[in-house]
């Protein structure tokens, strides 16, 4: 009988170990949750935040969160980002070396700005996009608007905010050059938005 009462003890000391270190392991983990703050948007804005920086894929709509910076102090500077939709995987790489305020701080505290990215995957193409976006300087947040494609693998020279306008010069393929070549044929291209409050990236000649 008594044997029988020392293992029930045993037992219930065991199970009270386990419950204990199962509310720690919980506690451990909650504190890992808060310290979490977005090096990218540190990094870029300055905010310290738990909100990260997610770029919209164009063509599935999946968000795509953007990890680390590669390139920082130098001409090259990318936000970099990957990601895996069904069996696709890729990676978007934003320019934040273009970053371009289009307006001063409204009265709600929202800045908007605009930024070109780029979309790889298993393919050879290099997709280039200019995005719109939404800082909300009281919530510390980060929201991808609209995106504009610019081109397959192109090379970006120019961009640059002129009134409401952004103004861009970019070298896209000619009709004879192949992929493979550096692309040579010059283009110019002006975008706006559609309000005072932008949501949507629009073809100058087409506003």
């Amino acid at each position: 009988m008594k044997k029988l009462i020392y293992i029930a003890l045993a037992l219930a000391c065991v199970s009270v170990l386990a419950i204990v270190t199962v509310i720690r392991s919980m506690g451990d983990n909650s504190s890992k949750t808060q310290d979490y703050y977005s090096e990218v948007i540190l990094t870029l804005f300055s905010m310290k935040t738990s909100s990260d920086f997610i770029i919209t894929l164009p063509d599935s709509g999946a968000g795509v969160k953007l990890t680390s910076i590669i390139g920082l102090g130098t001409s090259e500077g990318k936000a970099q980002g990957n990601y895996q939709v069904d069996e696709e995987r890729g990676e978007v790489l934003l320019d934040f070396m273009h970053i371009s305020v289009l307006s001063p701080t409204t009265s709600d505290n929202l800045m908007y700005f605009a930024a070109p990215f780029s979309v790889s995957n298993q393919g050879s193409g290099l997709f280039t996009y200019i995005g719109l976006f939404e800082q909300d300087l009281d919530n510390q947040t980060i929201r991808h608007l609209d995106s504009y494609f610019i081109g397959d693998r192109i090379q970006l020279n120019e961009m640059g905010i002129y009134g409401s306008k952004i103004e861009l010069s970019f070298n896209q393929h000619g009709d004879k050059q192949a992929y493979a070549e550096t692309p040579t044929e010059a283009v110019h291209l002006t975008l706006g938005v559609d309000d005072v409050m932008p949501t949507k990236l629009i073809k100058h000649q087409d506003m």
